[in-house]
């Protein structure tokens, strides 16, 4: 019977297993102008690439989210085996959410002397929201990636970047009690496009009648006035406050100030990327030393689209901005002279996070991973040494795709002469491996979640009964 059980067990526990990947160097250059054009690779560098030291560092004072954070630092020992004074663009493409993309954190030297880069956004990889989705885009060749590096603005199918839209605010404030402030309207979804800020109640019928209310609290005014842009065919606002949450029983006892701007919608997703940078991230000086305006309107304007297609003409703020999470590749471009005959160190690092994944065991496993094959595109690639210094939480490698070593306080090496075949990939966990006891355990704490503890005591108490009446068989078929 413990046979067949533990068999059980093991078949229940087979699951799928997703990674995001993070990216290596590349010799590039420029196919057009910069503003225009799109960036390839150089396949005629004369840069050889001598010696590369990969470090993982879980060990610095990052605040973690959904998995622990590193420090990487690629450090290339590069050659020019020309007889010529050359300038090498790179691009350096890595795996990350825009909203927690760290300015501060990212640092290019060459010889200890700090390069600027620029910022580049391209493909999303993985939308927001559920977290081990599957990704959507799984290509990180190097060339495809550099498809996305200084395309023109984005063309949307809902708007032009010049259309001129109108920006409805409203002040509203309570006289004597909490109230419900509600807004009605109808609008032709073929001829007017609608975003909302601030709404947190939204109802819409088969006739495109639309009713949406905000909570008032009259010791607690609103830190933003409550917003409502429209492109296009305007509408009409029939307004009324209401004392119940099921916006039933009237009152007059709110006041509220419409203001009404002119504004095109270029402007408007500026000022909404402007303001979410300095309202939510740490670099608000991203746009002027590292990113071009192009590169904002083209994310927000894409997500704008995305959602008015989806939403049928109507989308929130928080709509555009969730484009801000999705895990997209980003990637960092730089130049670095080269002395002919010459000989430099060239470093990149950045902050990164990688793939929690629970649904195999109680304590999440970590994934993170390197793509190698950007390197194969210098004229020759030697000598790779991998260093990593694993987290408290996570300890321990349970898989990798080449050998490491572990040597004392939770360092793991490996040293290979050549690029391996396959892109690197390391698994981070709490235990040295992931034993039956654990996949059991993750397995029901996924499936009943917060009622695991409940599950555990009935499915004992249930064996328990189930084992009694089979001994209390046992006994009587014994007796007689």
């Amino acid at each position: 019977m413990k046979k067949y059980l533990k068999i059980i067990l093991i078949m229940i526990c087979i699951l799928l297993f997703n990674t995001i990947v993070y990216a290596n160097s590349a010799p590039t250059y420029w196919t057009d102008y910069p503003s225009t054009g799109i960036m390839a690779v150089d396949k005629n560098t004369p840069i050889e690439v001598l010696k590369e030291n990969l470090l993982f560092d879980f060990t610095m004072d990052y605040e973690n989210s959904y998995s622990p954070s590193a420090k990487v630092e690629a450090v290339y020992e590069m050659k020019n085996t020309s007889d010529e004074i050359i300038s090498v663009k790179m691009a350096f493409p890595f795996i990350e959410r825009f909203s927690e993309l760290s300015l501060d954190d990212i640092k290019i030297t060459a010889d200890d002397e700090v390069i600027p880069y620029n910022v580049y956004l391209g493909d999303v990889v993985q939308e927001s929201g559920y977290p081990f989705q599957e990704p959507k885009n799984t290509d990180y060749n190097i060339d495809n990636i550099l498809q996305s590096i200084g395309k023109k603005k984005y063309l949307a199918n809902n708007f032009k970047e010049n259309d001129l839209g109108k920006l409805y605010k409203f002040n509203v404030s309570s006289i004597d009690d909490n109230i419900n402030f509600a807004l009605s309207f109808d609008f032709n979804s073929e001829k007017t496009k609608i975003i909302l800020n601030g709404f947190n109640r939204f109802e819409r019928d088969d006739d495109n009648n639309i009713r949406i209310a905000s909570h008032i609290r009259k010791d607690e005014p609103l830190d933003e006035p409550l917003e409502i842009y429209v492109l296009g065919e305007d509408i009409n606002f029939d307004i009324k406050g209401y004392t119940n949450g099921s916006l039933e029983e009237e009152t007059d006892k709110f006041e509220y100030e419409i203001i009404i701007e002119d504004i095109d919608i270029d402007t408007y997703l500026k000022e909404l990327a402007n303001y979410y940078l300095k309202e939510y991230d740490s670099n608000e000086n991203v746009t002027n030393s590292h990113m071009s305006e192009v590169q904002l309107y083209n994310l927000y304007a894409e997500s704008l689209d995305k959602y008015l297609d989806k939403n049928l003409g109507i989308c929130t703020e928080e709509d555009i901005r969730s484009q801000t999470w999705s895990i997209r590749i980003i990637t960092l471009v730089y130049t670095v002279e080269f002395p002919k005959n010459s000989n430099k160190e060239v470093s990149v690092s950045y902050k990164t996070n990688g793939t929690m994944d629970r649904r195999k065991t109680v304590e999440p496993q970590f994934t993170y991973e390197y793509i190698l094959n950007p390197a194969r595109n210098w004229k020759d690639f030697n000598n790779l040494n991998i260093k990593i210094i694993t987290p408290k939480e996570a300890p321990y490698i349970i898989n990798s795709s080449v050998e490491l070593k572990k040597d004392d306080n939770n360092v793991y090496k490996a040293y290979l002469e050549e690029l391996p075949e396959e892109d690197f990939f390391f698994t981070l966990y709490s235990k040295e491996k992931v034993t039956l006891s654990d996949r059991v355990k993750g397995y029901l704490n996924r499936t009943f979640g917060y009622f695991t503890s409940i599950a555990i005591g009935f499915i004992v108490i249930l064996i328990v009964i189930i084992l009694n009446f089979m001994f209390v068989k046992y006994r009587r078929k014994k007796t007689n």
